[in-house]
């Protein structure tokens, strides 16, 4: 879709249908968000031979932790607001990534850092119940808050691909371009912004490290496995955006059934990643070397992805000038001596 195809002007129907379309697009991450994380495990159960459970077994095990009472123990209470802090940084960034439908041109929208930044937060406040842990039970916990830390680092040349641009003009102006042409580096940036959720926490062992219990349980297994929902559907946007709908002048209704589509489409992205997670989960790794390899393979693709889109994604004014200047005549020799 190209930018002359989107409205002139932003209305107040367009205005109130984005905002409506935020609020669903969040109902329907929470929703998803545990039975995604309970299919990936399922799947990975499946791979090595295991019997798991469903994948609404994620959902029933939230439910029940809600209505089990909590046992306080000395530092709960830190890693209970940390944990509300983190859920509402998490519905906040299920709110700023698109799911199907991208904001219309005059709505203000995030930039790329600021998504990246909040969900590095939310997860450096999931690490902090494990962290207040006593003795060597505090390990594994202060291992995942450092690479944690060092992940939003890891994205510098991912960052630099955006710019100053907000996510939805981003990602407007990379719809058209081909996976297999012009669009193949963007392609590989969204495969580095998966590599962020793949062993995010080590998200099994995590769960059964962390001390808390009750309401409290289940609300940092709810973040949890939104933070990890966000970051996959951010990379499948980055990767394929040709999906996302768009406001045009030709009205609501093709708009809602490009949304439909939008939706049909992430679906199939999660199926995707649920399988390469699943995979993923049958490398056995210490954590400090699997904190390493997801570091080192999220810089690097990153990497890679902007060396190959630098040439396009050069401004239109060094190049015309870089290119004066290959073709302008010489006024001097070689030795110095005027031609």
């Amino acid at each position: 879709m190209t930018p002359a195809s989107l409205p002139h002007t932003l209305s107040w129907g367009w205005m109130f249908l984005s905002a409506l379309t935020v609020g669903a697009q969040i109902g329907l991450m929470v929703l998803v968000a545990p039975l995604f994380s309970g299919w990936v495990d399922r799947l990975a159960g499946r791979l090595a031979g295991q019997t798991r459970y469903l994948a609404s077994g994620r959902w029933q095990e939230i439910r029940h932790q809600f209505v089990r009472p909590s046992f306080r123990e000395p530092g709960d209470d830190l890693s209970s607001l940390s944990t509300r802090a983190a859920f509402t940084l998490a519905v906040l960034a299920a709110g700023m990534v698109p799911v199907y439908a991208l904001l219309p041109s005059g709505l203000p929208a995030p930039g790329l850092l600021l998504v990246c930044a909040v969900l590095v937060g939310a997860s450096l406040l999931l690490c902090l119940p494990r962290v207040v842990l006593r003795g060597q039970a505090a390990l594994s916990g202060y291992m995942a808050f450092m690479a944690d830390s060092l992940l939003l680092p890891a994205l510098v040349p991912v960052l630099v691909m955006v710019g100053g641009q907000d996510l939805s003009a981003f990602l407007a102006h990379v719809q058209g371009l081909s996976p297999l042409g012009a669009g193949a580096p963007f392609v590989l940036m969204g495969v580095a912004l998966f590599g962020a959720a793949a062993w995010r926490g080590a998200s099994g062992d995590a769960a059964q490290i962390c001390p808390l219990s009750g309401a409290d349980r289940g609300l940092w297994l709810l973040a949890e496995d939104l933070v990890q929902l966000c970051w996959v559907t951010l990379a499948g946007d980055v990767a394929w955006s040709g999906c996302l709908a768009l406001p045009t002048d030709a009205g609501v209704e093709p708009w809602f059934m490009a949304c439909l589509q939008g939706g049909g489409a992430w679906l199939l992205k999660l199926v995707i990643a649920a399988l390469v997670l699943a995979a993923m989960q049958l490398m056995v790794l210490p954590p400090p070397r699997r904190a390493r390899v997801r570091l080192a393979c999220v810089f690097l693709l990153g990497l890679v992805a902007w060396q190959a889109a630098y040439p396009g994604l050069a401004t239109p004014a060094t190049q015309d000038k870089t290119a004066a200047i290959q073709v302008q005549d010489p006024a001097f020799g070689a030795e110095g001596t005027t031609q």
